[in-house]
């Protein structure tokens, strides 16, 4: 006969009541500070409460011990029941503060978003400038055979207002079996571009625009004639044409006809722009064609390089087998309107929308006076009234050096001190 014999195990708490014992024994300790008859019963209780080896949940449960009248078991339900607000106001603290990290957590990461992605911006931005520079940087070179001549259109010349009579420069264009294309030109009427098969697109050292005598006069009286003329210059394509088509008789133009003609000459002499006359639109397409045919001729059989602006003037007439010329898109780029203008040059154009001011006395002006700025503060430098007004009258112009004169003076200063 096999016996087995079973151990029981007996687990006890070391203080299971450790809560309670910690208050009663600092009541205690203020009892017998005050020297209190409390302490008895105190002291009585917290014994009982050392021995007793079962956990107890509130004070109405301590009330099975000795010493533990109703007063104190209360006094316990009320001292748990301020420790229980203390701990849901501390989870409650808890709570706001974690959402407070929370939201700030949530700002850095928003911020550090906004940030990368602006990043990513600039880098897109400074990616295209890269692409540009290196695009600008980037030699073309054509050989003879590779490529073709193309007759460049300005937009407005086969669309707007007067679209029947601009329609006529595609048919005639077309009649004549010249290579065209239409494009936005930001200066001048028409150019030549040399094109190859991988899309490259260099500009030949022409460029024409065309006038009719209608239109010379209204672009002379508001002010677009010289403007037009200074943004050819600021092109720095050598060989300027000015291409003047008759308006029928040539009469009722709105100017004499010998202002037009003497603005012609003055552009021909001043400006050594080439200057062609023609007597209505068939003949000036049919001037383009033997234009086009003419630059076929001489440049078919030459290397063409692209180069920099500054190269244009010296290569134009170059009659070596090595030809460098400008890349299209640079050069429309370059020269759209305003584009890149110093303040003199905005002022030049500001003082020509001015009554009987000439680009000569602008120019005049502009060299004593490069700015509006400069030209007040010489107003306010003068004396008097009398001498500010004829401040800019004896300024020299032109070729023949004549002065500026009172009037032309004393307007600019009325419009440029006057208060609006």
């Amino acid at each position: 006969m096999i016996m087995s014999c079973v151990q029981r195990l007996e687990i006890r708490l070391k203080r299971p009541n450790a809560i309670f014992e910690t208050w009663l024994e600092n009541w205690l300790r203020e009892a017998e500070r005050r020297n209190s008859k409390s302490r008895y019963k105190l002291r009585e209780a917290l014994n009982a409460l050392k021995m007793y080896p079962l956990p107890l949940a509130s004070g109405r449960e301590c009330g099975i011990l000795r010493g533990f009248g109703p007063a104190l078991c209360k006094l316990i339900d009320n001292e748990m029941r301020r420790e229980q607000h203390k701990a849901q106001a501390i989870v409650a603290n808890n709570s706001r503060y974690q959402n407070e990290i929370q939201n700030v957590v949530e700002s850095v990461k928003k911020n550090k978003r906004n940030q990368k992605d602006k990043q990513t911006k600039l880098t897109k931005k400074e990616r295209k400038a890269l692409e540009e520079k290196q695009w600008r940087s980037k030699e073309v070179i054509m050989q003879p055979g590779t490529f073709r001549i193309k007759l460049i259109v300005d937009t407005q010349e086969t669309s707007g207002k007067h679209k029947r009579l601009l329609d006529q420069t595609r048919s005639y264009l077309e009649c004549l079996k010249v290579d065209y294309e239409i494009r936005r030109l930001t200066v001048g009427d028409f150019l030549w571009i040399a094109c190859d098969q991988e899309g490259n697109e260099l500009v030949l050292p022409y460029i024409v625009e065309r006038k009719r005598m209608d239109d010379l006069s209204s672009s002379i009286r508001d002010g677009r004639f010289h403007e037009q003329k200074h943004r050819l210059n600021q092109c720095d394509i050598p060989n300027v044409i000015y291409l003047i088509e008759d308006y029928g008789e040539n009469e009722h133009l709105g100017l004499p006809i010998e202002n037009l003609q003497q603005a012609l000459i003055n552009t021909l002499i001043h400006n050594r722009f080439s200057v062609a006359h023609t007597e209505n639109h068939s003949r000036s397409i049919a001037y383009l064609q033997g234009l086009t045919q003419i630059l076929i001729r001489i440049y078919k059989d030459k290397v063409l390089k692209s180069c920099a602006n500054v190269d244009m003037a010296r290569v134009s007439q170059s009659s070596d087998a090595e030809v460098s010329l400008r890349k299209f898109k640079s050069l429309n780029e370059d020269s759209a309107r305003n584009a890149q203008l110093t303040v003199k040059e905005l002022f030049i154009l500001q003082l020509l929308q001015l009554h009987s001011l000439s680009l000569e006395k602008s120019l005049a002006i502009t060299k004593i006076y490069p700015t509006p700025r400069f030209l007040v503060e010489a107003y306010k430098a003068c004396k008097s009234l009398q001498d500010a007004r004829q401040l800019l009258a004896n300024i020299r112009f032109g070729q023949l050096q004549r002065p500026v004169g009172s009037k032309i003076s004393q307007s600019l200063h009325d419009f440029y001190t006057n208060e609006f």
